[in-house]
């Protein structure tokens, strides 16, 4: 009877150790892979910075633009009423 529960405690111990092994190599994987994610999470966010800055500058850009073009039509506005009054 004690080697029979002996036995049995080894088998228990083994089957323990093995998952344990087991489990280690999966956590292994997912630390591989969330080293992985940061990785790209890091290279986007750097994408992200460049990408708001070229949106800024085009933002700059169209409001100089829509200066120069309501310049332009107040000039156009004032040479048309300097016609209409004559």
């Amino acid at each position: 009877m004690k080697r029979v529960l002996a036995v049995v405690f080894v088998l228990a111990l083994c089957t323990s150790v093995l998952g344990g092994c087991a489990s280690q190599s999966a956590v292994n994987k997912l630390q591989a892979q969330q080293d992985q994610m940061m990785q790209r999470l890091d290279s986007l966010e750097k994408a992200q910075a460049a990408n708001v800055q070229a949106i800024e500058s085009a933002a700059r850009r169209a409001e100089a633009a829509a200066d120069r073009a309501e310049k332009m039509a107040n000039k156009a506005e004032s040479i048309f009423m300097k016609h209409m009054k004559k």
